[in-house]
This record gives structure tokens, sequence and C-alpha cells, in this order.
């Protein structure tokens, strides 16, 4: 099998890097699962065997992957297979394809002389027709709602500088900062010695004048800090939090409990619009993933990621904000900040937002170690505790590991609820 910097068509390229969004499209494109993946009941009699040569794995992954788009065209046959759920079983071959392609080395997906078209890949071919329209007609409706935004609605005065210009390269931005800012593989959330260490060599190496205010915005990034922040299945901090409105004092978990509402699951969003890629993409991005699975989110502003006399961001251009943040002297001016905030969101995800702001001595941010911006999924289905059921890691690393995963969690929640209800019915 040897190997080509070229690819050929109808081969795979033979590029390091696109195990890693290959592995997140696996895993959370839904437009993409019935394109690249043709016969789910095949996979649990596959997984327990490796395949060891370059030719099996690719045999695998496109078999493996061949059923996964029929599973989802015909997901009252994907339920009647092998029995139990649909989503448990999307999830368990979409887990399986993502770790093979983490356990393969570097380049090791490239095009091979003298393969030709395989069985599998006449199958893979047959099961995209219907797929391919599909995403041509997704193409179509992304480029004319991006021309309506661009021209009609490009968002509330007074947040971006350059709205319309955000507005389309919004795809772009999101790219190039999941491409940046990978820590590793880029494939899993990055822990904090990862980040830490990538943080020193851009900060304390790459911008030296910046390190002192480095060091005083993000103290978990520094290595030797050691998280204090809460595991899963630790109970969630809770502290005060005040009104936008009325700027009345709250209790954070009784005020999530009130947005859960008859959920089990609520998201809390720590937020700062001083952070560019808050504001570039990643806010809205999880605000959707959590509300796309039946998740409520509430929305706790807080200190200024990168405030503009203190700690400034060197990324502006097209997410640049209309006007300086500057540090929350009080808690007037950090309900100003947080309304700026609250009407950027809601236009960016299409409907109100709950927001409330963290009090002036920054106690929920340090207890979640939030900043620049964080999400907690807690579980509030038990009277007497609100409990951690999932959180991504520091950010902004990882972005595209963090969606995935949180997809991931998400599905499996809403499997085994929708599981549990069936069994008690």
């Amino acid at each position: 099998c040897k190997r080509r910097s070229s690819t050929a068509p109808g081969r795979l390229p033979c590029e390091p890097d696109r195990r890693t969004p290959l592995a997140d499209t696996l895993v959370h494109d839904h437009s993409m699962w019935h394109i690249l993946l043709p016969v789910l009941a095949y996979a649990p009699r596959v997984a327990p065997q490796q395949p060891s040569s370059h030719h099996g794995r690719r045999q695998f992954l496109l078999s493996a992957g061949a059923g996964v788009a029929s599973l989802l065209q015909r997901p009252a046959w994907a339920s009647s297979v092998g029995g139990g759920d649909a989503d448990d079983k999307l999830l368990m071959a979409t887990s399986l394809l993502r770790s093979t392609l983490q356990r393969e080395p570097a380049g090791s997906f490239c095009a091979c002389r003298g393969g030709g078209l395989d069985g599998s890949a006449i199958r893979l071919a047959l099961h995209s027709w219907p797929g391919l329209w599909s995403v041509l007609v997704r193409v179509a409706e992304v480029v004319c709602w991006t021309v309506y935004e661009v021209v009609f609605n490009p968002g509330p005065r007074g947040v971006m500088k350059l709205p319309r210009l955000h507005t389309l390269l919004a795809a772009a931005i999101r790219h190039q900062v999941i491409s940046l800012a990978k820590v590793g593989d880029g494939v899993a959330d990055a822990t904090y010695e990862e980040v830490q260490a990538f943080e020193e060599v851009a900060w304390k190496v790459n911008r030296p004048e910046q390190w002192d205010s480095f060091r005083a915005h993000r103290p978990y990034s520094l290595k030797g800090y050691h998280s204090r922040a809460p595991d899963v299945g630790a109970p969630a901090p809770d502290g005060v939090v005040h009104s936008l409105s009325s700027g009345a004092e709250m209790r954070l978990l009784s005020t999530a409990r009130a947005v859960a509402g008859s959920s089990s699951l609520v998201a809390l969003s720590f937020d700062s619009l001083s952070c560019p890629v808050w504001r570039g993409f990643a806010g809205a991005e999880l605000h959707r993933i959590a509300r796309s699975f039946g998740v409520p989110v509430l929305h706790v502003y807080m200190a200024e990621a990168h405030p503009d006399d203190a700690f400034p961001s060197p990324m502006q251009g097209p997410v640049a904000l209309a006007s300086e943040l500057r540090r929350h002297r009080d808690l007037e001016e950090r309900k100003a900040a947080a309304g700026r905030a609250q009407a950027f969101l809601t236009h960016k995800v299409g409907r109100p937002v709950v927001l409330v702001a963290d009090g002036m001595g920054d106690a929920l941010e340090e207890a979640y170690e939030a900043r620049p911006f964080r999400m907690f999924i807690l579980d509030v289905s038990r009277p007497d505790a609100c409990v951690v059921a999932h959180k991504t890691g520091l950010a902004p690393f990882n972005m595209g590991a963090k969606f995935a995963e949180l997809r991931a969690f998400l599905c499996l929640w809403r499997s085994r609820a929708r599981s549990g209800a069936g069994r008690s019915a």
C-alpha cells in the first residue's frame, strides 16, 4: 500500500488533519450522516475485530459506516435491528468509528494504488445519492439565508462594529478558530495541563508584553494550577445572581430550577461579550446544541474575559465590537454589558434568552472557573441537590470536540430518558 500526496478521485486523501474534522462530522454534523456513513447491523459484528492492514481498515470504515445512513433514513428499522433504541445504536456506531480514527497514525487514511472501486465504496456511493441532493438543498438554503442576514438582518445596533462582515464570515471565523486553538490532536476536549502548556507558549513566549495581564485574567491557565471546579457527579456551587431588569438578588440554583421547568437538565452558560470566540460563534452554538435536545439554558454574565483597559484581545477584524468593554466598576456597568450580550445572543439564536449577572465579587465565575466562557449541564431532577452532569473544558480550545462531546452526552441522555419513559409506560 503506497501513499500518495495528492488525492485521486474516489479515494481518501492522505492528510493527517482530516482525522479531526471527519471525527467531528461523524458525531455532530447531521446533514452529512447519510452521506458519509451504509448497515449499522454489521458494526457489532466487526467491532471486536481490529483490521490489521490498511485496506482492511479502509474497508472497515466504509462498511461500518454504510448502515448508519440507512438508520437515519429508516428509524423504525433501526430500532428493530438487534433490539434497543436507535439513538443508542447511532451513538455506539459513531463512537466506534471515532475511536478507530483516533487510533490511526497520522496519514494512515491515504489514497492507495491498485485499490480501485471496491464493493464497500460502491455501496457508499449508492447510499450517497439521496444524501448528496439533501446537501445541495441545504447549501442553497444556507446561501440564501446568509444573504438575507447580511443584507436585511445584520444584528442589533451598537454591538458589533462590522455586523454584516461578521455574519458573512461566520463560518470562516469558526473554522479558523477551531484550527488555531487546537491542543493536541483536537479530537477530545483539552485538559487543564494541555491548556496550560499551550497558553504559556502563546502568551509568555509569543506575547511577553501581555504576560502579566494574562496571568491576572487567566489564573486557571497557569502552569501548576489544579482545578477546583466541580467535577461531573459533584454538587453544583450556588451563589447570588442579579436580575438585569430589576437588579434583584436571586440564587443561582433556584433560578436554574425555574428555567428548567419540567426538564431534568438545565444548561449553565457563563458568558463574556468581550471574548471574540464567544461572540464569533461559540456562545450561540453552545446554546443551540442544548436547545436542540430540549435542554433550557440559563446564561450568567460574568467579569469581562478581555477588558479593553486591562487585557485587550488581539483578535479583532470582523469580530470587533462597536465600542470598548472595560472592567466593570459596579453592578450597573455589568448589567449594561450583559444587556448588550443578551441582545446579541437573542439575535443569533432567534429566540429570547434568560440571562442574569454574576455578583461583583465574581464568586460564581471563580467557583466554576468559567473565564473566558464555559458551559455546565446540571441535573436538577433531585429535589435536594443540583448535580453537575457534564461540563466543557477551558475555552476556547478544541471547540469542535467540545461541541461533539456535548452533543454525544445529550444524545445519550435523551435516549435513556425515552427508554425510561417507555418502560414506565
